[in-house]
């Protein structure tokens, strides 16, 4: 649905009308959460609509028709004329809540909304990232951090996130809260012919044990730790493991490099980016998150929980809330490669303990890491925006 078509609709008092502002629709987890999202409130009959400030518009097509979008095409470095274009949009559809998507969104969001009257809308921030690893990021933190001081209320994805923004920024905590990530338990669940199906397309051999690793090629998801312990692995310890790693990005090359190096061609294999991670996250027999900055509250950890594959995780982000060290999985001092390969030689080599490792982390899941549980946090901090 675009904007020209749609038409402003009065809302049962338990639904509610929001505005997603994004800055691009580019794959991530921020964009594909926030998708996904609007996507599900918009099937519970929450007035769902999302302004994109410019391009790439890859998610597009994974919009379902009941979200109304509107894609900005931004040209300039700040462009006044999508910043109008907000506003006219917010007013024109009558919406007073306004969620702006990470740092960027703000410099449109919160001025659109001035523009209108603050007494007429309600500014919300979504953060996804726990630390900013340029000093350009740094910079504009300035302005960002005066921004998020406005806003009505900032959502963090984690506690350890939120502590150390509101300190770092001078954030009322009053004006914060946490919702955690959740994930469809039922919708990662795959059979054994699936994996082994998955196992053969990728000639891994009924003998090897499998460490994989979901998460764009990027310095911060630092997967050149889980090859120099892949290495270790393979040449110390002499144990039969391969390395998965789905995704691609910036550093590919750089990985490419090291395997070529070491002489771990046989050892390691380069999915890709896939539409549909479950079928090579299914082979996995350890799921590995490396990252030593920016993480928050991994996906593509809870979905690999949600698939019983035992965890390890760098302490970055929420980590330690997610899954309890030594118990629901292991948790190791960032790029600490010796404690790493520690690690996975321990849940590759004792079965039964990678086994109670993973039943207990997906019984804390259901608990508390549900997707059903996350939305309605989503809706709950919103209905009490537009009740103010």
């Amino acid at each position: 649905m675009n904007e020209q078509g749609l038409q402003s609709r009065q809302l049962p008092p338990t639904l509610v009308r929001v505005a997603f502002v994004l800055g691009n629709l580019t794959v991530g987890g921020s964009e594909t959460k926030i998708v996904r999202l609007a996507n599900r409130l918009a099937e519970q009959g929450h007035d769902i609509h999302i302004l994109v400030i410019g391009g790439p518009y890859t998610l597009r097509k994974e919009i379902n028709e009941d979200v109304s979008v509107a894609c900005l095409d931004r040209k300039s470095k700040f462009s006044v004329r999508v910043l109008f274009r907000i506003k006219d949009y917010l007013e024109k559809n009558r919406i007073h809540t306004v969620l702006c998507v990470n740092q960027y969104s703000l410099i449109y969001g919160w001025p659109a909304c001035l523009l209108i009257g603050r007494k007429k809308t309600r500014l919300m921030s979504s953060i996804n990232t726990s630390e900013l690893v340029s000093f350009r990021d740094s910079i504009f933190m300035i302005i960002y951090g005066f921004i998020l001081r406005c806003c009505d209320v900032v959502i963090f994805g984690c506690k350890r996130q939120a502590e150390s923004w509101i300190a770092r920024y001078r954030i009322e905590r009053s004006r914060t809260t946490v919702v955690y990530n959740g994930v469809d338990a039922e919708y990662f669940q795959l059979s054994q012919i699936d994996r082994e199906r998955t196992r053969q397309e990728l000639a891994i051999g009924a003998g090897s044990s499998v460490i994989g690793c979901v998460a764009q090629f990027r310095p911060e998801k630092r997967q050149i730790n889980l090859l120099e312990a892949l290495d270790q692995l393979v040449r110390a310890h002499e144990l039969n493991v391969v390395l998965v790693l789905v995704g691609d990005g910036p550093e590919e090359p750089v990985l490419r490099q090291y395997v070529e190096k070491k002489d771990l061609a046989d050892y390691v294999r380069f999915v890709g980016r896939v539409g549909d991670v479950r079928p090579y996250m299914s082979v996995f027999d350890v799921s590995v998150m490396p990252s030593v900055a920016v993480e928050v509250f991994s996906n593509a950890l809870l979905e690999s929980i949600a698939m019983r594959i035992p965890v390890i995780s760098s302490d970055v982000g929420g980590s330690s809330e997610m899954i309890e060290h030594g118990r629901e999985g292991y948790i190791y001092p960032r790029a600490d490669v010796g404690l790493l390969t520690k690690y996975l030689k321990n849940l590759i080599t004792d079965r039964e303990l990678a086994s109670q490792f993973s039943d207990r982390a997906e019984m804390r899941l259901r608990r508390e890491f549900t997707i059903s549980r996350m939305d309605r946090e989503y809706v709950d901090v919103i209905r009490g925006l537009e009740e103010c």
